[in-house]
């Protein structure tokens, strides 16, 4: 459920915060104020492209917010945790943000997202309903999901595609497998030759990393050394050095501080430094001592990191990689030493598979043919109390003999089609002409399904376009009815519609100085009615208009 829906410098709308309740919401409002920017909003929650046409004029960015309650929809829960999204929470909530550079950003729950993602987590949050948006009902996945839920098959439709993925999954091995002779002996020299390269190399893991230090110190080691042997002889020549002058000078201090005791700080100091510098001396032989100048040794790591930097062309780009991509050919070479004997098993396990999914797809098609029938029968129903007494709806299937064409779906094609008058011929539902046939088949067939549950909000974007008068009210009973199940928001110009909501907002432009603003506002009952009368009759309210909306109201209520 749509809890709350928060926009700010959106189009023409400055800031609006939007509360939605559950059951029949209802939006109305004069052309062009504006409705149409909230069903935009929505969009972008669910993963509509972000374009900056979409700020307010004279603003850098937009910001849309959605909050869902999502404790009814135990599958968004786990979408979002196969999605790497925290768990546990009851609550979704999605911000977008439009920012004039095109720096556009995602956030589900306070983390970033990508688009994609948001798409895949949003699939079925929201069914948008409108005239020209009848994009779940035309596709053919969807029409199976459909008679699947309310047929009560999701556990064999759940059972068919495991079946079908694991048999899928052996015949891509046979193939792999059954190669010509040639070619898998080829592969296998090839194997061979690779081993054998990486094995004779005797790469120990870290290796190249560990000889590159060592290379470093032993080019330097020259260096290292007469930098070193410059600093101890610049400490112990006998002839000024810097030990000798330092004892020199303590022995003068010694004696000067005989004379004044003044002097005894920098004796003190001078015999600290004295013994610092011995300390130094002391260490600088013993690093002379430790550096290696073995030439031997610098050549033979050069030519074991030059053999690496030859390998890290074909197996990887460092020591560790290339055991990796050894462990991995020692496996290649070993299963291609196996073939005969797994071929053979493969044939077992793709014969042991293929009888069961035989059984599964005709046992589901079944199923499914009761489930189309009870659903054609109850939509037909649903579209005579929407003033369509002609019309007829079916829910074709067509069984696929041949199991080479079936998918991980089952082994039917389905069909909605629809004859809206009696005489003429069905059609598919995405090529009916009429607007108001169109939104009212819709509405059947959702009316239908609602029961079963499984659809966060339905969003019906002007479904009652082409219809009025007694047509107009059933198709607002028939929202109220389905608005039981599940959250339902509506955007209507018919009067008879709104006056079966629950919650009931406008939408209405106003002046701010020399700017035109989007305001979204929630009516209460006396609002309500002057809002139902203004659809009515105009916009100047009148006595007769108000009574015609107070008994609108009754009637609904009935």
């Amino acid at each position: 459920m749509l809890q709350a829906l928060t926009i700010r410098n959106f189009a023409i709308i400055d800031s609006a915060e939007v509360p939605f309740g559950a059951g029949l919401n209802i939006l109305s409002g004069e052309t062009g104020a504006g409705k149409s920017i909230v069903i935009e909003a929505i969009a972008l929650l669910l993963g509509a492209r972000a374009r900056s046409e979409m700020i307010r004029s004279g603003c850098e960015e937009a910001v849309v917010e959605g909050l869902f309650d999502i404790s009814n929809l135990p599958w968004i829960e786990a979408r979002m945790e196969k999605l790497g999204f925290q768990p546990g929470s009851a609550e979704l909530l999605i911000k977008r943000t439009v920012h004039s550079g095109g720096r556009h950003r995602i956030y589900v729950n306070g983390e970033l997202a990508t688009l994609s993602i948001l798409q895949t987590l949003c699939d079925g949050l929201v069914d948008l309903c409108s005239q020209h948006e009848h994009q779940s009902l035309t596709k053919a996945h969807v029409q199976l999901e459909l008679v699947d839920s309310f047929g009560g098959l999701q556990k064999q439709t759940a059972e068919f595609r495991e079946c079908f993925g694991i048999l899928q999954r052996l015949r891509v091995e046979r193939e792999n497998l059954a190669k010509s002779e040639s070619e898998r002996q080829q592969r296998t020299d090839f194997l061979k030759f690779q081993i054998e390269e990486l094995r004779g190399a005797s790469l120990q893991e870290g290796e190249d990393e560990a000889l590159t230090i060592e290379k470093q110190l032993l080019q330097t080691a020259e260096a290292r050394v007469q930098s070193a042997e410059g600093a101890r002889q610049a400490l112990e020549n006998d002839d000024g050095g810097a030990l000798n002058l330092l004892r020199a000078a303590l022995q003068r201090l010694r004696a000067l501080e005989q004379l004044d005791d003044r002097a005894r700080a920098f004796t003190e100091g001078l015999e600290r430094a004295l013994a610092e510098s011995d300390e130094v001396s002391i260490g600088l032989n013993r690093y002379l001592g430790s550096v290696d100048l073995n030439t031997e040794r610098l050549e033979i790591i050069q030519d074991r990191l030059s053999m690496m930097a030859d390998f890290r062309r074909k197996y990887g780009a460092s020591v560790n990689d290339m055991l990796s991509t050894l462990a991995r050919l020692e496996q290649e070479y070993s299963s291609l030493g196996e073939t005969d004997q797994r071929l053979s098993e493969l044939d077992a396990a793709i014969e042991t598979e293929s009888r069961k999914l035989t059984v599964l797809g005709k046992k589901l098609s079944a199923g499914r043919t009761k489930a189309a029938e009870k659903l054609s029968t109850a939509v037909t129903a649903e579209l005579k109390d929407l003033q369509m007494a002609g019309a007829s709806f079916n829910a074709e299937l067509e069984f696929q003999v041949d199991s080479a064409d079936w998918s991980a779906s089952g082994a039917d094609l389905i069909q909605f089609v629809v004859q809206t008058n009696r005489g003429e011929v069905a059609r598919p539902v995405g090529k009916i002409a009429s607007g108001g046939e169109l939104s009212r088949l819709m509405l059947a067939v959702r009316r239908v399904i609602s029961d079963r549950g499984g659809i966060g909000v339905y969003l019906f974007d002007e479904i009652d376009a082409g219809i009025g008068g007694q047509t107009a009210f059933q198709v607002g009973k028939k929202l109220k009815a389905v608005s039981k199940s599940n959250q339902v928001i509506c955007i209507t110009h018919l009067p008879q519609v709104a006056s079966f909501a629950q919650h009931h907002l406008v939408v209405r432009k106003a002046q701010k100085g020399k700017r035109t603003l989007t305001e979204i506002v929630s009516l209460d009952l006396d609002e309500r009615r002057e809002e139902l009368a203004r659809m009515l009759g105009g916009p100047q309210l009148t006595k007769k208009s108000l009574e015609n909306a107070s008994e609108l109201l009754d009637l609904a209520r009935i």
